[in-house]
């Protein structure tokens, strides 16, 4: 099924958690929780990129690789969370001008 498969890329991919549903096939997550929890992965994200560019730079390690892809990462996030933040407020706005 075709749920399986993105359940299966969404597990392999690190710092994505995936909705909790509950057994009935009805979600239980409200959509504020659903934000709340992307919020808290992106600051998660950027975190553990500072600390990691941190240890860089104290010499602790040496992989610029780790470095840049926990950037890398970090910025994604941010991005996509922006454009979600826009998607939003175009759609507030657009039901704002309904008239009714």
């Amino acid at each position: 099924m075709a749920l399986e498969s993105i359940s299966s890329i969404i597990g392999s991919a690190s710092g994505i958690k995936p909705v909790k549903v509950s057994d009935s096939g009805q979600s239980n997550v409200s959509f504020k929780d659903m934000l709340m929890d992307a919020i808290e992965n992106v600051s998660q994200l950027q975190h553990e990129s500072d600390a990691i560019t941190e240890d860089f730079i104290a010499g602790r390690t040496d992989s610029i690789h780790s470095v840049m892809i926990a950037g890398t990462k970090a910025s994604l996030a941010l991005d996509f969370m922006i454009e979600v933040r826009n998607k939003i407020m175009d759609a507030y706005q657009e039901i704002m001008r309904m008239q009714v």
